[in-house]
């Protein structure tokens, strides 16, 4: 008589047996904290501090027009794809000081794009830009209050979005930027980069 062991490798050999398909994540752009999947997710539901985080991050998102203000191709991060790398926290090894870095630079950059699209174009200053990939070597950077640096075209669609580099290792920006005197650098997380130049006022 044949085991049951052998008539299970038996028929896993003949492809008899079918395999559940495993379900892709949901798709989210914040914690859901009804029904957290992530590891992330569970550590911020749980946590008043990250969770207040989430939700202001929630209402900046709320109030930018993604698409009305980032041109396309700008080196800013998508919503989806920050969330994607904001949810890889939960293998770094300090996983709550990861999580905390990430919302403070979402925070940070939706800020700035919603107050730009509260102010008049052309505010700011003018910079000098040579090798940037959106092709306009003139165009304008701005520092809102929210600690994001942001480049404009001008007629203020954002061509970059940066918060200051971190040193640390907990998170990585998408784009970070350096200032030396009248020089910005900016680099992304695949390492591209960009050095820009004040344009001093004639």
């Amino acid at each position: 008589m044949m085991s049951l062991l052998a008539a299970v490798v038996q028929v896993i050999a003949l492809g008899t047996v079918p395999v559940a398909a495993v379900p892709p994540p949901p798709e989210q752009v914040a914690a859901n904290c009804e029904a957290p999947t992530y590891a992330s997710d569970m550590l911020v539901c749980a946590d008043a501090d990250l969770r207040a985080l989430d939700a202001r991050m929630r209402e900046a998102w709320a109030a930018v027009d993604f698409a009305g203000v980032v041109a396309p191709a700008a080196w800013v991060e998508s919503q989806d794809a920050w969330f994607r790398r904001r949810s890889l926290c939960a293998f770094a090894e300090r996983h709550a000081d990861c999580l905390q870095a990430a919302y403070v630079e979402r925070i940070a950059v939706l800020e700035a794009l919603r107050r730009i699209t509260l102010r008049s174009p052309r505010q700011g200053m003018e910079v000098s830009c040579p090798a940037a990939p959106w092709g306009h070597t003139q165009v304008r950077v701005r520092a809102p209050e929210s600690g994001a640096l942001a480049i404009e075209d001008g007629a203020a669609h954002v061509l970059a979005a940066a918060t200051p580099a971190n040193a640390d290792g907990t998170w990585t920006p998408y784009v970070g930027f350096k200032v030396d005197g009248s020089v910005i650098q900016l680099a992304t997380l695949e390492g591209s980069t960009i050095v820009c130049t004040l344009i001093e006022p004639r």
